[in-house]
Parts: structure tokens; C-alpha cells; sequence
């Protein structure tokens, strides 16, 4: 019997996360994990876990008195202070994050979320 190399183990279990994933209903407007979020754009961990503080921080932004866009932007900068590659994130990416963070570690971004869901379900076809 042949031995798998590590990488095609890590390969396998993380295309088998994904499979899992999408079969319990994860997409990028209801991500159900954020660490497989993370997975998919090679965040560290440390990166991941100050997220989830600068979020914390985030939370309390009286978000009403701002566009989805400038939102957005906001939450953005705040990942790319620790993770230069966020810069690139698409708005759907980062509303991601900022989904997923909210359902499962920041309760307090819920409604924020779901405002985002709403303007977001507005103007592109995300199903």
C-alpha cells in the first residue's frame, strides 16, 4: 500500500471540509465556518483571531449613519492592517468574513449583517 505525502493528506481534507461545507449550505452570503473562510484566502490564525478583536472593536459603529460601501471599506482596512492581502478582497468577501464572525463570535455584528445581506441582495444575484 502506498503512502500519502502530507500535502496530498492536507489537499484531501480540505477539499473534503469544502465538500461538507457546501452540502450543510455554506456559500459566500452564509458561510458557516470561518476557519475554512480562512482556509480558502490563506489567513494565518494569528490574523483570524485579531479579526475577530478588531470586529469586536467594529461592533459598536453606529452603522446606520453609513453607506454598505463606506461599511465595507471600514472593515476592509481594519483586516488589511494585520493582512496586507485583504486589499483585494471583493465586497462579498469581506461581508463574508464579516457574516460569519457575526453569526458565530460577535453576536453584536448580527444586525450589521444582515443589513449588508439585504443591500447586497439588492443589487447582485449571490444564491
Amino acid at each position: 500500500m502506498c503512502e500519502l505525502e502530507l500535502e496530498d493528506k492536507l489537499q484531501l481534507l480540505k477539499e473534503g471540509l469544502a465538500e461538507l461545507a457546501t452540502e450543510i449550505g455554506d456559500t459566500q452570503i452564509n458561510p458557516k465556518s470561518l476557519n475554512l473562510l480562512c482556509l480558502d484566502f490563506d489567513v494565518p490564525v494569528n490574523v483570524r483571531d485579531s479579526w475577530i478583536l478588531e470586529f469586536r472593536k467594529l461592533s459598536d459603529i453606529e452603522y446606520e449613519k453609513y453607506s454598505s460601501k463606506e461599511i465595507i471599506s471600514t472593515f476592509r482596512n481594519k483586516m488589511q492592517e494585520r493582512f496586507d492581502p485583504a486589499k483585494y478582497f471583493s465586497d462579498l468577501i469581506v461581508f463574508s468574513f464579516i457574516r460569519v464572525i457575526s453569526k458565530n463570535l460577535v453576536k453584536e455584528l448580527y444586525p450589521l449583517s444582515c443589513l449588508l445581506e439585504i443591500e447586497f441582495s439588492l443589487t447582485a444575484d449571490l444564491n
